[in-house]
């Protein structure tokens, strides 16, 4: 660095000096993309290669505020142990094939939702790099709201759960009964419901995260169904169980005093409970298992 830098403009800097120095530049989650797929039938390899081979990348990794991404798949045995409830997120409550979760560092949430619809309006879909023949079930941009950590788990923390191994992952949606008992959702959750599961759970840590209301509109490819809107915001928190055994072994039965306590709240309800495990990059594997 010259003596002379310091005294450079914003005007003068390139694109990317300006990101660099672009604050905040906290460690944490600030905000997660959670977007849970349907490939059409038939399509089930092809909409594989797509998203790993380019969407995964381009669609997300690539942005600058991004700094985790993993991808996981529910294959046929796995979404039959999901368990039916009163009010689901979304219908059939067995759709849902793939789903991928995206970091970005605190402070950057509008930024990062601002750079996936320009990436995706302008850079990727006019040039043919979409896949119509999916449907999104689930898709959002969240708020990270808490995080819990089983004790005795090490130096583990909540930034590092999409680059740590895991074996499962149970994905949850939890509706509060109005906005208004939201705010003592998140409290039970956090300081009384949550550790006492944790403990001797094979979850190793439990994140939650609260839909946000999509900012700049949303996605509408040709052929593909556009991106619903973000429901009961303010009323709804995605929890997210990170698991070190294969929830096939352990799902629904390691569940069920966590899913006792929430049919006997009186101000919470299920209307998720969806579990898992990571896909392998550069293969199909698991593919020929959806249906």
């Amino acid at each position: 660095m010259t003596a002379s830098e310091p005294d450079r403009t914003p005007a003068d800097r390139s694109v990317y000096e300006r990101l660099a120095l672009h604050l905040p530049n906290d460690i944490g989650i600030g905000s997660a993309l959670i977007t849970m797929v349907e490939p059409h039938e038939g399509q089930e390899y092809e909409y594989n290669r797509w998203y790993e081979d380019d969407h995964f990348f381009s669609g997300a990794m690539h942005g600058p505020w991004v700094y985790a991404g993993r991808r996981w798949v529910a294959p046929r045995a796995l979404r039959d142990l999901r368990p039916a409830v009163d009010d689901p997120a979304f219908e059939p409550a067995d759709a849902g094939c793939y789903i991928s979760l995206y970091w970005s560092t605190p402070g950057h949430e509008d930024d990062t939702e601002r750079w996936s619809f320009l990436a995706m309006a302008e850079a990727l879909m006019p040039h043919g790099r979409g896949f119509p023949p999916r449907d999104h079930v689930y898709t959002a941009f969240h708020h990270y709201r808490f995080g819990v950590v089983r004790p005795g788990s090490g130096p583990m923390k909540p930034q590092l759960a999409l680059n740590h191994p895991f074996a499962g992952l149970v994905v949850e949606v939890v509706d509060a009964a109005t906005v208004a008992d939201q705010d003592d959702l998140e409290q039970w959750l956090a300081r009384d419901h949550l550790p006492s599961v944790l403990l001797g759970s094979p979850a190793v840590m439990c994140l939650a995260f609260a839909p946000r209301e999509f900012a700049q509109g949303r996605i509408e490819q040709p052929g593909t169904p556009p991106v619903a809107p973000t429901a009961k915001v303010g009323q709804r928190l995605c929890l997210l169980w990170f698991l070190e055994q294969d929830p096939a072994d352990v799902f629904p039965d390691a569940f069920a005093t966590h899913h006792n306590a929430l049919a006997a709240h009186p101000k919470a309800s299920l209307a998720l409970s969806a579990p898992f495990i990571p896909t392998i990059p550069g293969t199909d594997t698991y593919v020929d298992q959806l249906r």
